[in-house]
């Protein structure tokens, strides 16, 4: 049967139309309609005056860790804390309240939000888990911090050489437990994942049910992983349940880039995972890391730091990534990159442009970029994709790294819009949380969740318009959808109602705003 959404206020994915009805049949929006057009015949759903829009899709998430980051498998409480001892003494009382748990493992820490800012080592977990392994993974997905006992676990001694990233180490080489940068953490990041497929199975439905609650009906899987049996397995879990219809929203999975230029397996996987909701939407590269371990790799030296530009980066040389990238899209690939320094972006830039990249190629983060190479999205026809609660999270740290001067252009959210009008707006999550709300007060407030006023350039906020736009149609035109991110015939009838209409409340209250209804593919799923 047909039905007809209607509400007084409706965002379209581009703009906001006011009053109007959304007429949808078999999982599909058949039409826009004004709001009092003849509705017999159909099934009538009047949401009053509340916000309708499109599902919110998410630019960039880590859906695997994020999901798992959300089960009763880990401690995210250290979030919340101001200090390493502190981080310690929340663990030391997860490890209490879970004896079963033969590994602790700890999520989100950020060394932004202590007092000392100064990096942890091993010897404060040592002394309180001397035997059972402790894994604390950085909310910026760039460090784990962990005990002697998971440096056991993991095969790592003051022999290790990761081929990229680094081991930290005291004055005598023996190793702190630091683990910088993908490559030097993988050996624990292949222990902090390891679940059964039950376990897993669990967590994501879990998971599903509050992406249905915040009204998040698409997402992408940014983690890059590599072509494993491990990967492999998760990616044939994710195909099972979306064929027994446990998937409530379209998963875009992005595979590991670096290192190849024959892109076989990922073209084989592409086909083989191409199911409703599960897909490979491509391959992601990491160009550097983050500023808060000065592995951004910046243009000029670090203003508290000038003897370096950034430590071990870029992660590959420019020719090993500029062959990369044109592989992957001369075999059909989206390609992502991320890129948190004005160096990195500038890099990207360079070898998407001498690779004739596709115009659906992206560069993420862009947490400083040099002005001249704004109006070069638009010229090579490249995506940015941005955080916005980033900022907040960054707590004023790239004013330290880098200087008032630099800073203009941190996180510059209005200026990338405008000069590309294709800024797709996500999370990072599990780096900050899923609620959508937070994103958009943060990128239209450029203030923290207090109110109180961050970073040193708050004309870069965007307006409510450009975000939702960022979050729903150019979200979905960063994953190459065509079906997804906008209300207007032939378009998936992935619909959601928010509690108030946001373009007509004040920005505190967009903090208490709740998603009320979720429609995903015409089906009721919150």
């Amino acid at each position: 049967m047909r039905k007809m959404l209607i509400s007084e206020n409706v965002f379209d994915g581009e703009k906001y139309i006011g009053a109007a009805g959304i007429v949808v049949e078999d999982g599909r929006i058949t039409g826009v309609v004004p709001h009092d057009t003849d509705s017999t015949g159909m099934e009538i759903m009047d949401f009053g005056k509340v916000l309708l829009m499109p599902g919110f899709i998410d630019a960039h998430t880590h859906f695997f860790s994020g999901a798992e980051s959300m089960s009763r498998y880990m401690c995210t409480k250290v979030r919340d804390a101001k200090s390493e001892k502190e981080c310690v003494e929340i663990m030391k009382d997860f490890a209490k309240a879970n004896p079963e748990l033969e590994i602790l493992r700890g999520e989100g820490w950020f060394i932004g939000n202590w007092t000392d800012r100064t990096m942890p080592d091993k010897r404060s977990l040592d002394e309180a888990f001397p035997d059972k392994p402790v894994y604390m993974r950085c909310a910026d997905g760039h460090s784990y911090w962990i005990n002697s006992a998971a440096l056991k676990q993991c095969g790592i001694d003051e022999n290790t050489r990761p081929a990229s990233g680094y081991v930290g180490k005291f004055e005598s080489g023996e190793p702190n437990g630091m683990l910088i940068e993908p490559e030097a953490y993988k050996p624990a990041d292949d222990i902090y994942y390891n679940f059964t497929g039950e376990e897993q199975q669990e967590i994501y439905e879990n998971f599903f049910r509050i992406m249905a609650g915040y009204g998040i009906t698409g997402l992408g899987e940014m983690f890059a992983e590599d072509y494993t049996k491990q990967t492999k397995a998760r990616y044939e879990l994710m195909k099972k349940m979306d064929v027994e219809g446990k998937v409530k929203a379209r998963i875009y999975i992005y595979t590991k880039l670096f290192d190849y230029t024959n892109f076989q397996k990922a073209k084989e996987w592409q086909k083989e995972f191409n199911t409703e909701n599960v897909r490979i939407g491509g391959v992601k590269g990491f160009v550097d890391g983050v500023a808060e371990n000065y592995t951004a790799l910046m243009l000029k030296p670090y203003s508290d730091r000038p003897e370096t530009s950034g430590d071990a980066v870029p992660l590959r040389t420019y020719e090993e990534i500029e062959k990369s990238v044109r592989a992957a899209n001369e075999a059909g690939l989206q390609v992502r990159l991320h890129c948190i320094g004005d160096g990195a972006v500038r890099m990207a830039l360079d070898i998407y442009e001498e690779a004739g990249c596709m115009d659906c190629n992206t560069i993420e983060h862009i947490e400083s970029i040099d002005p001249e190479d704004i109006k070069r999205f638009k010229q090579i026809g490249v995506i940015p994709s941005m955080q916005p609660e980033h900022l907040v999270l960054d707590n004023n740290n790239k004013i330290i790294r880098i200087g008032e001067d630099r800073v203009r252009y941190e996180w510059p959210l209005k200026t990338m819009y405008e000069a590309t009008e294709r800024l797709a707006i996500g999370t990072d999550f599990p780096v900050v949380g899923i609620d959508p709300f937070r994103t958009i007060y943060s990128a239209v407030t450029r203030c923290d969740h207090e109110g109180k006023p961050t970073g040193c350039n708050p004309d870069e906020k965007l307006t409510m318009e450009q975000v939702l736009t960022g979050y729903t149609k150019n979200a979905a035109a960063a994953y190459n959808s065509k079906t997804t991110g906008m209300l207007k015939a032939g378009m998936s009838a992935d619909i959601i109602a928010i509690d108030r209409n946001l373009f007509d409340i004040e920005p505190e209250e967009i903090l208490k705003s709740k998603v009320i209804f979720t429609m995903f593919e015409g089906k009721q799923i919150y």
